[in-house]
């Protein structure tokens, strides 16, 4: 996709602003609910958000794709805020001194062993399928849903499918990456993002906030593909 950078003048920025409140002004009045009320002061902010962040570099553009939930609920609150700020200061009491502070520090030191048993009694075991939801294996992906043996093999083969380990050697699949008998597309680009598949299907099947509160996997069913892919590259690349 070709990213249009607007003018970085100030004449020019304010002729984006200008040209896009009279548009948000014509949508307004085809709104009746909105008709009756005031219309240029929402149609300017727009406006001015609108020429700001088109004067954005295209990384920071896909960075707030990934966010839109939450750009959303920031632009929310910014308007609330900023409605209910008064003129006058707030004061502080602030101490000429601050106390200084060591903390309780790291605790005492403890051999790997007792460490291991310490983490053992913590340890609380769980099924594989309690967190990765169903999964199956090569024969009942066969016998149920006509997912050939090879075609398995070669999918898994190319990293274009999740497979968990289950115990020490054999590998099983969760069912909802599969769509019409295949793996739904773009799974194979969030494993590769996550670096290893049970991170990823962990990711893939969690609402996540970034999206709407909905799975990736999901939209990845719907071909919302690009959302998902901008929104695992932003998580995985703070790791």
């Amino acid at each position: 996709m070709t990213i249009r950078r607007a003018p970085t003048s100030p004449r020019q920025g304010d002729s984006t602003a200008t040209r896009v409140a009279a548009k948000v002004i014509d949508a307004l009045r085809d709104d009746h609910a909105l008709a009756s009320t005031p219309m240029a002061f929402p149609a300017e902010v727009v406006g001015e958000v609108a020429a700001a962040i088109a004067d954005l570099p295209p990384e920071t553009w896909r960075v707030l794709g990934s966010r839109r939930a939450d750009l959303s609920r920031e632009i929310r609150q910014l308007m609330e805020r900023v409605g209910l700020e008064k003129s006058a200061l707030i004061a502080l009491d602030i101490p000429a001194i601050a106390e200084a502070s060591q903390g309780e520090g790291l605790g005492p030191l403890v051999s790997v062993e007792e460490g291991r048993r310490a983490l053992d009694d913590l340890a609380v075991p769980r099924r594989l399928e309690d967190w990765a939801g169903p999964v199956a294996g090569a024969s009942e992906l066969a016998r149920d849903f006509g997912i050939a043996r090879s075609t398995l093999h070669r999918w898994q083969q190319a990293g274009e499918v999740v497979a968990l380990l289950k115990g020490t050697r054999k590998h099983v699949f969760p069912i909802a990456q599969f769509i019409d008998g295949r793996p739904v597309g773009g799974i194979g680009d969030v494993t590769r993002l996550a670096g290893n598949h049970r991170a990823a299907w962990i990711w893939l099947s969690r609402p996540n906030p970034v999206l709407g509160g909905r799975k990736p996997v999901e939209l990845l069913i719907e071909d919302r593909r690009s959302e998902v892919l901008d929104a695992a590259e932003a998580a995985f690349s703070l790791q």
